[in-house]
């Protein structure tokens, strides 16, 4: 046979000699390959599949648990409202707390002695109540969530909350009931209509069902799930064994031509576990569409190479589509993230444009907007906004949601660049949202970058400080860049530079304020604050103290100044047998680590310092980031002994709630309510402060008094301490000293 050559329309050259054993040849290789491939994809969408359950699992966990977490912590509210409060009757107690049911989604009060007899918060006599010994079994200051069970005062099946409380000599038990079916509407809304939940104790009983197939009671999950899946005993079984040592774990099953998907999560309540299960039906049709593209290719040997290049280009598009989306691209907004935004504005700063600016937005009390509307909501506020910016800025703009609520942008503007600001807070000033309307106020820094900016890092950084210079003001919604900033930039790393061998060279120095009681104008003690003395020179601490709390040296600072404050106390205490009560200031920072108490604790004892004597002052703002647990750091403080002060108390947004349930000894009022008060009038913020101080049975110490018609005024509201230049400016170590000897002003 001699050798002829053909091109077919694809260009594609075959040659007869040898096409057969060719053929058989590509033949076994596309049979090979096909088979590793389907099992490679099947592989990766099972993997897929294992994560998206898994994240839909611990998002119905979280969703779940602070339901919950919510619901005990109005309990715990309840009962000790109840311990602090003079309820004269049970309907007393009922008539205060009725009214705030439907908020946490209770459905009754009942309180009960240890017999099993009394009321429920609807006017019911509940008598004999035959499950009371399981309530009175649990400690005294633990909130209890039993399993479901059947109410007994209605048809549906209920949760109940409880804690045990003593009132008027007699121990009894706060009881507050949920309808399981409310649980079930969490389950069924985390997992958008597909698939169910079940959530389980450790020996499977079923306590709620996202499915509603169960109607019995005591129905147990493995038993069920052996009789429906009875081909995949092992893999159930081994469920059960994992969930009876507190582990967690995703599998599948296949049950005749369908595939399930399980996950397994532990819920932190009680010994609960969620267990989700989702059928698939779309891989199933996806393998079938991969095996019959491998017959095609198979089948179809001349069209074989460039079918195969086809679609290996058309996958790795995809996944190359895939990876992008993920590195680069934000999910709520679509728009570009901060990597795409650091790597295409990169390039941007090789142009050779004029007028270029990067400006940095965010929306000032974000974290309120999500607490009010929640996150779905917001997540739609962000998504709008981003789209407003788009629409307003040019049209090769670089826009990116750089993190949470702040947005980036770098693009070329060769008009009023003010006008250009004004117009995006205009037109973001009010935004709809489904039918809400939702105000919004923003902080926005712009730097103007020329052909010297190389670093999009220190180009970004420059447009957040200036962002940061009118954070909070709401008369002054944006700031350009100018020397002012470019100074203060290089005044930070100035001190950066030499903050370290500060520390080592003893050049911080502790001041003392002192502090005036009232009701005799005595010296009880003073707050301790700090002064950097660098070669003669006294560095304001607005300098360096913001700057420290963002570089996190403010740690190593706070406990260099407690120990100076600490041997100062043992000082005073050997020459004169006088101790003053010293309130030294605890940044935020410290708050990332729960056990940071400790290393104040060993100070203290290094010293022998007895720890009532010593304030611990923390500012409103740190309460009230929901990433701390502040009432658990709180109570580790007051633990160890140590007083507790609220620092400019008023300038924050901490709730009353959060403020009833801390450990504070001591309430500072802000200097800027003194400034503003009308010291003629009783209509003053301050009154109000007071007014609540007395009901939380806190003092309160009065900062910022500069003149004698304030301290009048503090007299006369009743506070109990005074501090402010009124009477002594911060001094030394040794002219303290002077002052708390003479003993009067």
């Amino acid at each position: 046979m001699s050798k002829q050559e053909n091109s077919n329309k694809y260009g594609i050259t075959e040659k007869y000699k040898s096409k057969l054993s060719w053929l058989f040849i590509l033949f076994f290789i596309i049979f090979v390959v096909s088979f590793f491939y389907i099992n490679y994809v099947k592989n990766l969408v099972y993997g897929n599949v294992y994560t998206n359950i898994t994240e839909i699992s611990e998002q119905t966990a979280t969703q779940l648990n602070l339901s919950i977490s919510e619901q005990k912590y109005f309990v715990k509210i309840m009962v000790d409202s109840i311990k602090n409060n003079q309820f004269k009757t049970i309907d007393d107690i009922f008539q205060r707390y009725r009214g705030d049911l439907q908020n946490f989604h209770f459905t009754r009060l009942v309180i009960l002695d240890k017999q099993g007899n009394g009321l429920t918060s609807d006017g019911l006599e509940v008598k004999n109540y035959a499950s009371i010994d399981e309530f009175f079994a649990q400690e005294e200051d633990t909130v209890y969530l039993s399993e479901h069970r059947p109410s007994t005062v209605s048809n549906n099946q209920v949760n109940i909350y409880s804690r045990i409380f003593h009132f008027q000599g007699e121990e009894k038990v706060l009881m507050a009931t949920v309808n399981t079916e409310d649980y079930q509407d969490i389950l069924l809304r985390r997992l958008f209509g597909k698939g169910g939940t079940y959530v389980i104790n450790h020996s499977g009983d079923i306590l709620i069902d996202s499915f509603e197939e169960i109607k019995e009671n005591n129905v147990n999950l493995f038993e069920q799930m052996r009789k429906n899946y009875s081909t995949n005993l092992q893999e159930i079984n081994e469920m059960e064994a994992s969930i009876q040592q507190n582990k967690i774990g995703t599998f599948h099953i296949a049950q005749e031509n369908d595939t399930y998907f399980i996950h397994y999560e532990k819920l932190g309540i009680n010994d609960w576990y969620i267990v989700t299960i989702l059928s698939d039906d779309t891989i199933a049709k996806e393998l079938i569409r991969i095996v019959t593209t491998s017959i095609s290719l198979c089948l179809g040997i001349n069209l074989m190479i460039i079918v195969i290049a086809i679609y290996g280009i058309v996958t790795n598009e995809k996944k190359s589509h895939r990876i992008f989306k993920v590195a680069f691209i934000d999910p709520v907004t679509s728009l570009g993230n901060e990597k795409y935004f650091k790597e295409k504005a990169n390039e941007y700063l090789q142009n050779e444009r004029e007028h270029n600016y990067i400006i940095t937005l965010d929306i000032n009390k974000f974290k309120a907007l999500n607490n009010i509307y929640g996150y779905d909501f917001c997540n739609c506020l962000l998504d709008s906004f981003g789209e407003t910016l788009v629409k307003i800025l040019p049209e090769d703009s670089i826009i990116c949601r750089i993190s949470a609520d702040v947005f980036g942008a770098i693009f070329t503007y060769d008009k009023d660049i003010e006008i250009l600001l004004k117009t995006i807070l205009k037109q973001t000033a009010s935004m709809k949202i489904g039918t809400e309307f939702v105000h919004l106020n923003l902080s926005i820094g712009v730097y103007p970058f020329g052909k010297k900016d190389t670093d999009i890092n220190k180009a970004l950084d420059k447009a957040s400080m200036a962002r940061a210079k009118i954070k909070g003001f709401y008369d002054h919604n944006y700031y350009i860049f100018d020397e002012i900033l470019e100074n203060k930039l290089m005044e930070e790393q100035k001190i950066e530079c030499s903050m370290e061998e500060a520390l080592e060279n003893q050049e911080f120095k502790v001041v003392y304020q002192p502090k005036i009681l009232i009701k005799n104008e005595k010296v009880m003690g003073a707050e301790a604050l700090v002064r950097w003395e660098k070669e003669g020179e006294i560095i304001s601490p607005n300098q360096f103290i913001p700057l420290f709390e963002r570089n996190k040296f403010i740690i190593k600072l706070d406990l260099y100044i407690f120990e100076q404050v600490c041997r100062d106390i043992v000082s005073w205490k050997e020459k004169y047998d006088f101790i003053p009560t010293i309130s030294i200031n605890l940044s935020k920072a410290h708050f990332e680590n729960e056990d940071f108490i400790e290393e104040y604790v060993k100070i203290t004892d290094k010293y022998d310092i007895c720890r009532n004597q010593i304030d611990l002052e923390i500012t409103e703002s740190a309460t009230v980031d929901e990433k701390i647990d502040i009432v658990k750091i709180l109570n580790r403080i007051k633990e160890q002994g140590f007083l507790i002060s609220i620092d400019d108390f008023g300038t924050g947004y901490s709730s009353l709630s959060m403020l009833q349930s801390m450990p504070i000894d001591i309430i500072k009022i802000d200097k800027v309510f003194v400034d503003k008060a009308d010291l003629a009038s009783d209509k003053n913020i301050i009154n109000y402060i007071m007014i609540l101080a007395k009901r939380l049975e806190v003092e309160t110490i009065v900062e910022g008094i500069e003149t004698k018609e304030q301290a009048d005024f503090a007299k006369k509201l009743g506070c109990d301490i005074i501090q402010g230049y009124y009477y002594s400016k911060p001094i030394s170590r040794e002219e303290f000293e002077v002052y708390f000897n003479r003993n009067e002003i």
